[in-house]
């Protein structure tokens, strides 16, 4: 039976993605004295919660789309054995 899950390589893209411009805010974050680098890593979490949520997007593209509902080719491997 046909079921429906996002794919994983986007899906592992966007936690990869994510966790290190969490990372990456949290180490701008450290010295509180420095407001450059307080700037630039909100810039750059920013940017990757955005990248972060097309991957979501891409992943989970067959779900949001009536039409991509379909197992075509699961179909044809059954009819060939």
């Amino acid at each position: 039976m046909f079921k429906m899950k996002p794919e994983p390589v986007p899906m592992i893209g966007s936690i990869v993605v994510f966790i290190l411009g969490l990372l990456f805010w949290l180490e701008g974050h450290r010295d509180p004295g420095n407001l450059p680098a307080h700037s630039r890593a909100n810039l750059i979490f920013a940017i990757s919660i955005i990248i972060s949520g097309l991957f979501l997007i891409v992943a989970t593209g067959r779900m949001w789309f009536k039409h991509l509902w379909h197992d075509r080719y699961g179909k044809q491997k059954k009819r060939r054995r």
